[in-house]
C-alpha cells in the first residue's frame, strides 16, 4: 500500500500545473510528522493515533515517522487496514460497542490485546471472544459543556459502575484500565484534570494498568492564549501511567483543501465541495475556518472584502456552511478557496451523495500560511 503522490512545491503550483477539476486535498507530509513528534515529546505517556481522523497512507506513515507506534481503531475494518499498512503498529480496539465477530477477529487474526467497554454486556462479549491475556478499558463518561462537541452522550459509564466493572475484569484474570473522552476540541484543559482526579480516587484505582485520557486536544479551534502545552500540563504528574488517542491534534495542520468556485453571486459562492464532502467538519465550527482565495492561476487575491454564504455543489439546500466567510470583492467564478487546517475529518468523511464524492489527493511540500 503506497503513499506516493504527485508532488508540488506549493498550492499555487497545484492550481497552475495540475489544473484540477475536482476538490484537491493537499497533504503536507513534514507537517504531519512534526505534529506527531511534538506530541510524543511533550505528552507524558503513550500516544495512539486515532486513525479515523485521517487514514490516508501518507498521513499514517508520516505520523509513524514522527514517533507514534500505537493506533486507536474503532472497527475491524480499521484494524485490518492498519495491520496491512503498518505491521509494526500496536492496535487498540477502542470502540465501546463492537460486534462479537469483530472482537473475535481482532483478537485471533490481528493480535489485538486491548479493548474498551462501558457496560457489563459488552464485557461479556469481550470475555467470550478473547482470552485472559488482554487489557480491558472501562470508559467513564462525564458531560463537558466546554467541548465544541460533547462526546459523552453516546458512550461512558459512571465512576461507581466503572469500579464494579474493574472487579469483574480482575475476576476474569484480565488487566483493567480506564478511559474517558472530554469531547471534540475541548476548550478547557482543566476538564482533563477534573475527571482524572475522580478516577484516581476510585477504591481500586491501584489496579489500573493505565488511564487513557482520550482525544479532544484542540487544533483548529485552540482557545486564544492557550497551546497544547497547557493541556499537557493539565494531565502531568499522575501516579498511574497515561495514554492519549489524539486525532485532530496530530492530523489537522497537515493538509489544506483546494475548492473551486463554481459560481460567484453578490452574497454567495458555490464551491465544488461542501458538507457532504471534505468540509463536513466545518458544519460544527462556531465561526469561519481559516481560508484564503486564489485566482485561476493560483495567486492570492487581496483587497476589500465581502461576507458571503458558502454553498456546496449538491442539490441539497442543507449543503451550506453555517458561518459566513469573508472573501475579496474581486473573487469570481473559476477562483479557488483554500481551507487550511484540513487534515482531520475531511477526506475521511467524504460521501458519494449526488455522485459528487470524487476528490484528488496530492503532496504539497510547503504548507500555506493562512492568517484567518
Amino acid at each position: 500500500m503506497t503513499d506516493e503522490l504527485a508532488a508540488f512545491s506549493d498550492v499555487g503550483e497545484v492550481v497552475r500545473v495540475h489544473r484540477p477539476e475536482i476538490p484537491v486535498m493537499c497533504m503536507h507530509r513534514s507537517t504531519f510528522e512534526e505534529s506527531a513528534a511534538a506530541f510524543v515529546a511533550k505528552f507524558d505517556g503513550t500516544v495512539l493515533y486515532a486513525v479515523k481522523a485521517n487514514p490516508h497512507p501518507l498521513v499514517v506513515n508520516a505520523i509513524f515517522d514522527g514517533g507514534v507506534r500505537h493506533v486507536d481503531a474503532a472497527s475491524i475494518g480499521e484494524i485490518e487496514y492498519v495491520a496491512k499498512l503498518r505491521p509494526d503498529a500496536v492496535i487498540s480496539f477502542n470502540n465501546p460497542v463492537k460486534p462479537a465477530h469483530a472482537i473475535r477477529r481482532a483478537y485471533r487474526d490481528f493480535g489485538v490485546r486491548d479493548f474498551v467497554i462501558d457496560h457489563p454486556a459488552e464485557l461479556d462479549k469481550v470475555r467470550d471472544e478473547t482470552g485472559p491475556d488482554i487489557t480491558v478499558q472501562v470508559r467513564v463518561g462525564r458531560r463537558n459543556a466546554a467541548a465544541v462537541i460533547d462526546l459523552n452522550t453516546k458512550f461512558g459509564t459512571t465512576i461507581k459502575e466503572a469500579s464494579r466493572l474493574i472487579v469483574e475484569i480482575l475476576r476474569m484474570e484480565a488487566t483493567p484500565a480506564v478511559s474517558f473522552h472530554v469531547g471534540w476540541q475541548a476548550q478547557d484543559p482543566e476538564a482533563y484534570t477534573r475527571i482524572l482526579q475522580r478516577i484516581v480516587s476510585m477504591p481500586n484505582a491501584g489496579e489500573l494498568a493505565y488511564i487513557n485520557v482520550g482525544g479532544g486536544f484542540p487544533s483548529v479551534l485552540m482557545p486564544p492564549g492557550l497551546t497544547l502545552d497547557d493541556y499537557f500540563a493539565a494531565v502531568s504528574g499522575m501516579s498511574i501511567p497515561l495514554r492519549a488517542e489524539p486525532g485532530s491534534a496530530l492530523a489537522a495542520s497537515g493538509a489544506s483543501l483546494l475548492t473551486r468556485v463554481l459560481l460567484r453571486k453578490e452574497r454567495a459562492v458555490y464551491l465544488n465541495d461542501g458538507i457532504y464532502g471534505t468540509l463536513n467538519e466545518h458544519a460544527h465550527y462556531p465561526g469561519p475556518g481559516p481560508h484564503m482565495v486564489l485566482d485561476s492561476m493560483g495567486r492570492p487575491r487581496f483587497g476589500r472584502e465581502t461576507e458571503v454564504t458558502v454553498f456546496g455543489p449538491t442539490c441539497d439546500s442543507l449543503d451550506v456552511l453555517p458561518n459566513r466567510y469573508s472573501v475579496p470583492d474581486s473573487t469570481q467564478t473559476g477562483d479557488w478557496i483554500l481551507f487550511s487546517q484540513a487534515g482531520a475529518y475531511s477526506n475521511a468523511l467524504v460521501t458519494n451523495f449526488n455522485h459528487l464524492g470524487e476528490i484528488d489527493v496530492v503532496e504539497v511540500l510547503t504548507a500555506p500560511t493562512v492568517a484567518r
